[in-house]
């Protein structure tokens, strides 16, 4: 879905039907928004014109076909290694914004072109919550099922489903039982035999009477390769998520057809984070001052569990263990800081209490790392991303409950209408299943596949390849120290999208102003 406004109608032109959800005027320019679930990303650039897509690539293509260039963002690429993920409304490149859950631009026609403001309008803080709805464990699943069947309709009924463990997937899962889709089969990613996630996925599946499949990583380091490289070709932005490459992996190995892959993710921002007293604590004890903060970071190990002490009130939420800016910097010169950007943010955010501050950070958190995840897996394998969740009926129903069955803040439980319909429904008792995290073993994984991840590091043209001394020496140290896979991944990611995809192996290293928004 691409809208193409001509320069010499910029944002006063007429908005096809297509594009009204997301691009409206009024009257002194246009208002484009970001889809509220973040079922979708859009993307917006005005260099030549307007240009507005749900593909980052037709954004790209069409800016080329114009003689414009897009370059990758140094600020985009500090933040990729400094946290995983590029907060919108940046993108990889420069001119071409991300627009998600809560954005708005305005764009505004003046003579020497377009003009853009920003501005958040987020919809899931708690206060807008009207908490009239009827709670119905039945209506819940009866919306659930109409997601899925419209999406398995749509895919002329071939795709799979992703199933995890947790509720997220084991509800969809239901709901493809429900709607008499037992031909779409399930498939669990399992990082061992100690891993728990299969074990609970055969028995749902079982009970529901669905396919299901274990699907484990390859041993082969050329298979593993080859498998990373396709990926990296195909992928317009690079995917970050350390659940990036068994994702990767698993949607590889079931092979692609041009149907769905289902995945179960895209609730959290709606249904609601309780504060737990860990983070609430990483808040309170963090260090305030600059210098004290440089100190720490130049002297705390990148792996230690205690990095949050220097980092910012919004930060605490992101990843950890990740590089540092002076590490940052060392390897690629032209870096910008992203300490300052998330510090301005928990500046600007200082005034929401726990609940609404976490509630905020989901939108720097999910879209552009777990359903960037699912999107570039599915579709650089040939399949089309489906996430159910993020229906915007199911939204706003679940969103306007009475808060005690969203979640209970005082237990931090959320989830709780959701539990209840696994439990009638399915005999799923979350209690005794308990919390399962996705289990990826990155240290063993960089172990076995030392030489590739090396060999893709060093060739990437954004790093100073004098100064990744250190990074071999994390790779050589990662069984001793495992929690190094963190940052190593992560460099490994961004490096291989730049060697190998067709929209960053041509573009040459970052130069030029950081984005300005």
């Amino acid at each position: 879905m691409l809208l193409d406004l001509a320069a010499e109608r910029g944002a006063s032109a007429d908005v096809p039907p297509e594009w009204q959800p997301f691009v409206t005027s009024d009257g002194a320019g246009l208002v484009v928004r970001g889809d509220k679930t973040a079922a979708v990303d859009i993307f917006l650039t005005v260099s030549g014109g307007v240009i507005v897509s749900d593909r980052i690539e037709d954004v790209i293509d069409r800016m080329r076909a114009r003689g414009i260039e897009p370059r990758p963002s140094r600020f985009a690429l500090s933040a990729l290694l400094h946290s995983g993920l590029v907060p919108s409304p940046y993108s990889e490149f420069d001119g071409i914004y991300t627009l998600t859950m809560g954005d708005v631009v305005h764009v505004s026609s003046i003579e020497d072109g377009p003009t853009l403001r920003f501005e958040v309008d987020y919809p899931w803080f708690a206060s807008r919550s009207r908490n009239d709805n009827m709670p119905s464990e039945r209506r819940l699943l009866d919306l659930l099922t109409t997601a899925v069947v419209r999406d398995v309709d749509a895919a002329g009924g071939r795709g799979f489903l992703m199933l995890s463990s947790g509720k997220d997937s084991a509800a969809v899962a239901l709901a493809l039982a429900e709607a008499g889709c037992t031909d779409i089969p399930c498939f669990t990613y399992s990082a061992g035999s100690d891993d728990p996630e299969p074990v609970v996925a055969v028995d749902i599946c079982r009970r529901l009477g669905l396919e299901h499949q274990i699907v484990t990583a390859p041993e082969d380091p050329d298979r593993v390769a080859a498998t990373l490289i396709s990926f990296f070709e195909a992928a317009p932005r690079p995917g970050t998520d350390l659940k990036q490459i068994p994702y990767v992996l698993t949607t590889a190995a079931v092979g692609a057809d041009g149907a769905i892959v289902i995945d179960g993710g895209g609730n959290d921002s709606y249904m609601g984070f309780p504060v737990s007293w860990k983070w609430a604590r990483k808040t309170q004890l963090r260090l305030r001052n600059r210098h004290l903060i440089d100190f720490a970071q130049r002297h705390i190990p990148v792996d230690s569990p205690i990095n949050y002490l220097a980092r910012s009130r919004i930060e605490t939420v992101l990843s950890g263990r990740l590089l540092r800016f002076h590490e940052i910097s060392a390897l690629m010169p032209e870096a910008v800081d992203p300490r300052d950007h998330w510090a301005k943010l928990s500046k600007d955010t200082a005034h929401l209490n726990l609940f609404d501050l976490y509630a905020l950070a989901e939108r720097y958190v999910t879209p552009p790392s777990s359903m960037k995840k699912h999107t570039l897996a599915a579709r650089a394998t040939g399949y089309e991303p489906s996430v159910p969740w993020t229906d915007h009926e199911i939204a706003d129903y679940y969103f306007n409950l009475p808060e005690e069955h969203r979640y209970d803040r005082k237990g931090g439980v959320n989830k709780v209408l959701l539990r209840r319909m696994l439990l009638e429904f399915l005999d799923y008792d979350s209690e005794k299943i308990g919390k399962h995290y996705f289990s990826f073993d990155g240290a063993r994984f960089v172990s076995r596949n030392s030489d590739f991840i090396r060999s893709e590091i060093a060739s990437c043209a954004l790093w100073d390849g004098g100064k990744l001394g250190m990074i071999h020496d994390w790779i050589d140290a990662i069984e001793a120290r495992p929690l190094l896979h963190h940052a190593i991944l992560t460099l490994f990611m961004v490096s291989g999208w730049h060697n190998h995809s067709r929209m960053g192996v041509s573009i040459p290293a970052p130069s030029g102003p950081a984005v300005d928004v």
